[in-house]
Parts: C-alpha cells; sequence; structure tokens
C-alpha cells in the first residue's frame, strides 16, 4: 500500500506464531556519498539509536525493546540502510513507532555522535585487518570503474573521525524521506491496527527531496582487469568476477542458477574439480550479486601461493568450457532443488519473509520475490549456455589477487 506522503508499506497477516517482523528500509546506501562523505550513511546506522524525540535517551530504544522480549539490528549496504524488529505480537505496534521515530526524528545529540566516531572507526580498523573484506573492497574497486559501486559502505576514518553533525544532518534529511522508504511488517498482526499506526507515525513524515541526485549504478567498462598485491596471510585470497545483469533483467534468474551449479556447495563443479580432484585450492565457491544496477557474478578461492598459475589456468578452462557446454541436465536439476529447498527454508521465519518482501519493494521488483522459484524452474542449459556466453568472456574476467608476504 502507498501513503500519500510516497511512503510504501507491505504487510502480511500469519498468526501461526505470536511474533511480528518489522524492517523499515531505506533507498540510501555507500553508493550515495560523495568522497567526502565516505561511510556517512552507515555512521547514521549507529547515530540514530542515540536518541529520538519520543524516545530520547541513548539508550531508551534498545532498554524498551528488550524489555518487550525483542531484538534489534541494522545494516548498511551499498544501496539501502534497513532497521528491524523482531518481537512478540503485543509489542509490535511499539516496535512500529520506535522504528518510525527513529528513522524521522532522531536527535544526533553531540554528546553521542564523539563516542561513537571512536566505535565507527574501531569497526573500519577492524575491517582493515580482516582479509575477507579487503579481499571484496579491492574486488570492488577493481571491477566497477565508473559506478557507484566502487564506493567504500565502512568508509574512511577521516572521514568519520571530522565530519561535523550539520552536515551529518543535512544528509538525514537529504536522504531519509518517505519516497525512498518502505516498511514490512510481517506475522501475528491486526492489519486494520497496523495500517492506522503507520499512517500516525511514518506516514506523517513529510521530509522531501526533488533535487537529490540519482547515483551512477550502471557500469558500461566490461573489460577485465588484474590486481595482485600482498599482505600479512598464510594463504593466498582470489577473487575473480564479471560484470552481469540488474535485477530489471530476467537474466538475474539465470545468473543465480549458473552460479550456483559453479561453486554453491561441495559437490558444485569448481569445488569438485579445483579442491577435489585436483587440491588446488583449500576452498572456493561463487554467487551472483543481484543490484539495482550492474550485478557482479564472482567467483572466491584460498589456496597456497604456488598453486596461483594452476588455479587461474583451471579456472579459465573450466569457466570456458561451462560456456560452451552448459550444466548438465542432472547438474541443473539437482540445483534447482537445493535452490528451492534454501529458498523455502529461509522463508520459514518471519523475519526472512519481512526482509526479503521489503528489500524487492525497495527497488519496486516485488515479483522477484513472488515468482522466484516460478523463475528459476524455468531455467534450461541452453539459458545458461547463452547467459555466460552474452557476459563471460577471459578478457571481461577481473581478479583480485593476495598473496601472503
Amino acid at each position: 500500500m502507498n501513503f500519500k506522503n510516497g511512503l510504501t508499506a507491505v504487510l502480511k497477516k500469519d498468526t501461526s506464531v505470536p511474533i511480528v517482523s518489522v524492517y523499515i528500509w531505506v533507498k540510501t546506501g555507500s553508493i550515495n556519498e560523495t568522497p567526502e562523505q565516505a561511510g556517512l550513511s552507515h555512521f547514521i546506522e549507529h547515530l540514530v539509536f542515540k536518541g529520538t524525540k519520543n524516545f530520547p535517551g541513548n539508550t531508551e530504544i534498545m532498554e524498551n525493546i528488550e524489555n518487550m522480549g525483542g531484538y534489534v539490528n541494522a545494516a548498511t549496504s551499498k544501496e539501502y540502510t534497513c532497521f528491524y524488529i523482531d518481537i512478540q505480537k503485543d509489542g509490535y505496534i511499539q516496535a512500529i513507532k520506535m522504528l518510525s521515530d527513529m528513522v524521522t526524528n532522531p536527535l544526533f545529540p553531540e554528546k553521542e555522535i564523539v563516542p561513537e566516531r571512536k566505535v565507527v572507526i574501531e569497526e573500519i580498523q577492524r575491517h582493515k585487518d580482516n582479509p575477507h573484506s579487503q579481499l571484496f573492497e579491492k574486488f570492488m574497486t577493481t571491477t566497477y570503474k565508473q559506478a557507484a559501486y566502487k564506493n567504500s559502505v565502512i568508509g574512511t576514518e577521516d572521514v568519520i573521525a571530522n565530519i561535523p553533525r550539520e552536515e551529518i544532518v543535512k544528509y538525514f534529511k537529504e536522504h531519509y524521506i518517505p519516497s525512498r522508504m518502505v516498511i514490512a511488517v510481517v506475522g501475528d498482526i491486526d492489519i486494520k491496527e497496523t495500517k492506522k499506526v503507520i499512517s500516525e507515525t511514518l506516514g506523517q513524515n513529510q521530509n522531501t527531496n526533488p533535487n537529490l541526485i540519482e547515483p551512477n549504478i550502471i557500469e558500461k567498462d566490461d573489460t577485465g582487469t588484474e590486481l595482485i598485491t600482498d599482505d600479512k596471510l598464510a594463504h593466498t585470497y582470489m577473487l575473480a568476477g564479471f560484470l552481469g545483469p540488474d535485477m530489471s533483467s530476467k537474466d538475474i534468474y539465470v545468473a543465480d542458477v549458473a552460479l550456483n551449479v559453479l561453486g554453491a556447495g561441495k559437490s558444485s563443479r569448481l569445488n569438485r574439480i579445483l579442491k577435489e580432484e585436483k587440491q588446488l585450492v583449500y576452498s572456493i565457491n561463487s554467487s551472483f550479486m543481484t543490484l539495482n544496477g550492474t550485478g557482479t557474478a564472482y567467483i572466491s578461492a584460498i589456496f597456497d601461493k604456488t598453486n596461483y598459475e594452476q588455479v587461474k589456468d583451471t579456472l579459465i578452462r573450466e569457466l570456458d568450457k561451462f560456456t560452451a557446454e552448459g550444466p548438465t541436465q542432472e547438474e541443473l536439476q539437482k540445483i534447482k532443488i537445493n535452490m528451492k529447498s534454501d529458498w523455502l527454508f529461509d522463508l520459514q521465519t518471519f523475519n526472512e519473509q519481512a526482509s526479503l518482501m521489503g528489500f524487492w519493494k525497495l527497488f519496486n521488483h516485488l515479483e522477484v520475490f513472488e515468482k522466484y522459484l516460478e523463475n528459476i524452474e524455468k531455467v534450461t542449459v541452453d539459458d545458461v549456455k547463452n547467459f555466460m556466453k552474452k557476459y563471460y568472456s577471459k578478457e571481461k574476467l577481473s581478479k583480485v589477487v593476495v598473496f601472503p608476504k
């Protein structure tokens, strides 16, 4: 349902368990930041918990949720920021009120901003010490040369340490507007009452920003780039991949199937050949990163430095073979069953339902959620071959390799 102020709500009643999951999604993330704002979306995710108009105490919201037996969390990504509360049914109205106040009326008290800078800077430092995180950062800046997906979510210490409160407030007012928000509520709810409380809280938000400039999310340069560096590691880490479709394309279903066949699970093709048969890697997996703009197919592996040339050559050989021949019917059917099982198991929880419904509605593609399994089932061997021929070639493959010092 849509509200006059531009807010969208997705509601689903399920009385099987007396709990409710409330999500608020905001269409802002690191792709919306300038270099001078690097990490600001993530910083704001932290700060909105530090007091709001109707819940001014710096721990009031957290204490209220805990007192009602609930659980609250938040996340920031390239394209969004989300906040959610899982709670027993008697507390869900209060949960809606608290989350709504967080994304409309945060106080950003200076006395809370100062210590929270230190908290986020510590996160940035831990991020730098994490080889997987650093590999991903390097891969995104290597793969995306034009599109804003190259922007780091965690940001920089310099920005977080020095950005003034007025800049934080300005960014919040520019991006946290109802036309860029979706609230998803799933569980044992009263639909009429839920609509009423949303209308009286988040539905009253009158913030607008007609001058907001949308970031570039389409990467047109698909030329592969190789980045080789080193770090204090025990093994070699590699992330390789190529650009793919955006979420408006039917190709996203084929991408999911193809990358699952290649590298999802112990019996996947790359795991079977590079790990089990040739014993070249300690681990290898692949996946497709679906984005509102240009997505990415990626393959990650960990191995000994001496195996690098063999790993690289074998990987390219297997990708070329997969492009020419596609998966076998047996591989295709097996992966469809596994994907269906994973999807259905995830949907057992109200949290996952609210998460998926809210996410896809935020980008106006709720049909992906509604017809995902149906479209996965339609994927054929020829579809996979055509997908690989369309998006992959040796020349389009980007690689980031981090050797041990």
